[in-house]
């Protein structure tokens, strides 16, 4: 048997575990699809494990370890290498190889939003939130990015605006906005409560702009139920979790 798994800590109830077990299940593929939740102090040690691990095959790498497993990697794709993120890792003849299929996943579900939209809003420019960033820009170099991070360092140019925090000014146009931080998913109980966009700004935002949440559990957040109250356009982040899902699968099975 295969072995397959998810890269992640703390990791609590991964989709990914069933989308790929369920994959396995269509497609006939004798291939385990478990946990891997290693500590960072334990991270070197558990890929010197799977490099010579001869039955592994494939995982997916959840947070906070997108960024960190580069460096373990034998080679990136372009996603991966245009995102400065890694998602997913296959075996290939003893070499481990790095895609991004979490860009792939986020730029087709809102592809037609892009079409509409000249001004990004990105909310928080951790290890996803950059590589959405990463790919966006090299994708659309004319278009306006506005990142909201208070970590986040890049040269200034002319087409790039960086806030610590959300204003008023910042919602007078029409824009996409695209929320990459926890805050309402359940990796913790206090995220539950707690919304990337406070209802103050919402009650600013032009009707025609577009939120992009890639928190897919729960279903329903306060930012979901806010902008439903506020007739706001907004898609959370299932269809792009199922996506990039279904293109990590295809990469890594071929089938």
């Amino acid at each position: 048997m295969k072995i397959s798994g998810i890269l992640g800590h703390p990791l609590k109830k991964p989709r990914s575990i069933k989308i790929w077990k369920d994959y396995f299940s269509r497609k006939g593929i004798n291939s385990s699809m478990v946990k891997f939740d290693i500590k960072p102090k334990n991270l070197a040690n558990f890929f010197e494990y799977i490099k010579v691990k001869k039955n592994f095959q494939a995982m997916a790498i959840t947070m906070p370890y997108k960024k960190k497993v580069i460096k373990f990697t034998d080679k990136l794709d372009k996603f991966a290498t245009m995102a400065g993120a890694v998602n997913l890792i296959i075996k290939k003849n003893n070499n481990l190889i790095g895609y991004n299929t979490d860009v792939y996943g986020a730029y087709l579900s809102i592809k037609k939003e892009l079409q509409k939209n000249n001004k990004i809003v990105i909310i928080g420019l951790g290890g996803t939130g950059q590589a959405i960033f990463n790919f966006l820009y090299n994708k659309f170099k004319k278009k306006q990015f506005i990142l909201i991070s208070r970590k986040f360092k890049i040269k200034r140019k002319k087409n790039i605006k960086i806030f610590q925090s959300l204003n008023e000014k910042i919602f007078t146009e029409k824009l996409i906005i695209i929320n990459c931080t926890p805050l309402g998913s359940n990796l913790k109980t206090d995220f539950l409560k707690q919304t990337p966009i406070k209802s103050k700004f919402l009650k600013k935002i032009k009707k025609q702009s577009f939120i992009f949440d890639i928190i897919y559990s729960p279903k329903e957040t306060l930012l979901s139920y806010e902008c439903k109250k506020n007739k706001i356009k907004y898609l959370n982040g299932i269809k792009m979790n199922t996506l990039q899902a279904k293109r990590a699968l295809s990469l890594a099975f071929g089938k």
